[in-house]
């Protein structure tokens, strides 16, 4: 915090014998560095070289005045937050009201009351000392979260990896990943299997934030330790509950859907713990089919078992998988919820992979706010 001795205080005042009184006083009260400017003009002139923590301003000079000094500070973003405080003669409230409408930040009388002056002094320096480190802070903040932004966007497939899952196995996927703050909850992930199947899972956490984001990281690490059971949707689901049950805090818990894409049969294998319902549909389909997406969530209850489920997915055939925010969006006196989803899916049904999320995205921006973590995943069975 910036002390007496540090303080770098500006006078400006038309009147010399009132600027050597400050700078006697302002010595007295520990300030020593203190610089003097005759008008507005110079005291502008000296404001780049000599950098001001506080200007003591007088109001009634010649060439530039200090009301129009206090508008050419405001105007300049350096200046905003620079505390300038008034010491003038001019005591009529309209006086004052002008110089705080030009961005004066406090106001004293003349003639000046030195301990008065020191006081106000010393707590608008000690305001600028705090508002200074509270940037400080912000500024830190703000980079720590956009590297974990950062490292959170790479858990997430890359558009090289999804490209050659295309190439080996016919299978393309489109995604949309946006976190309602700095950091989400939510985080998706697919895995080509041995045998030519296709993994893939969907997860979102409670809450978002800085907590929800330390949980997928926790999660995903769960996730690339188990990849060997990866492929058997309800035993991958159990065995993540139990890790989680054990390092979730009280209160906190993750929907996930895990399934397996298998163009040998032509089947999409999954469970789910109480993720939204997956939706397939096949070439000249109407409407999409809803799958059954109940269980119970991951990390309340290590006991918690789950249930295999299919849907068809042939060749042409497309699967969609989405976060609850796609759901909940306010209409009128309720949410959008999954059935009217699926009638904006229906459609869009016929749209290429981003051409589809794009028009559905457009569509859900448009129905209301969407104030969670929103992913959105297509995948299409190009063979």
């Amino acid at each position: 915090m910036t002390t007496a001795a540090d303080a770098r205080i500006l006078v400006v005042d038309d009147n010399r014998v009132n600027r050597n009184l400050l700078l006697a006083l302002l010595e007295r009260g520990g300030f020593h560095h203190v610089e003097q400017a005759e008008d507005g003009n110079d005291g502008l002139a000296r404001l780049e070289l000599f950098q001001p923590d506080l200007i003591l301003l007088d109001l009634m000079m010649p060439r530039m005045d200090g009301f129009e000094m206090c508008r050419h500070l405001r105007a300049d973003p350096r200046w905003k937050s620079l505390p300038v405080l008034i010491q003038s003669s001019l005591n009529r409230p309209e006086d004052r009201a002008r110089a705080f409408s030009v961005g004066a930040t406090d106001y004293v009388a003349k003639p000046i009351n030195g301990g008065e002056l020191l006081a106000r002094v010393r707590i608008h320096l000690t305001k600028r000392a705090l508002l200074h480190d509270l940037q400080r802070y912000h500024r830190r903040a703000q980079s720590e979260l956009a590297l974990a932004r950062s490292m959170q966007e790479r858990l997430l497939p890359s558009a090289a990896r999804l490209t050659s899952t295309q190439e080996a196995l016919g299978i393309a996927i489109d995604a949309h990943f946006a976190p309602s703050s700095e950091l989400g909850g939510d985080f998706w992930g697919e895995r080509r299997l041995p045998d030519g199947r296709l993994a893939v899972y969907l997860v979102d956490f409670s809450g978002h934030g800085v907590g929800a984001a330390l949980n997928t990281f926790r999660l995903h690490a769960i996730c690339q330790q188990l990849a060997a059971i990866s492929g058997e949707p309800a035993r991958f689901l159990a065995t993540l509950n139990k890790r989680l049950c054990g390092l979730l805090p009280f209160g906190q818990f993750a929907t996930m859907l895990a399934g397996v894409i298998d163009p040998m049969e032509g089947v999409f294998h999954y469970a789910s713990a109480a993720a939204t319902a997956p939706m397939v549909w096949a070439p000249g389909d109407d409407a999409p089919q809803l799958g059954d997406g109940s269980g119970l969530p991951l990390g309340l209850l290590s006991s918690a078992q789950y249930d295999n489920r299919s849907l068809p997915l042939p060749p042409g055939g497309r699967l969609f998988l989405y976060s609850d925010a796609a759901i909940e969006i306010p209409v009128g006196g309720d949410v959008l919820d999954e059935t009217g989803l699926a009638a904006l899916v229906a459609r869009h049904r016929d749209r290429e992979g981003d051409a589809f999320l794009a028009a559905l995205l457009a569509d859900l921006r448009a129905t209301g706010p969407i104030d969670d973590d929103l992913t959105a995943l297509l995948l299409t069975r190009k063979t």
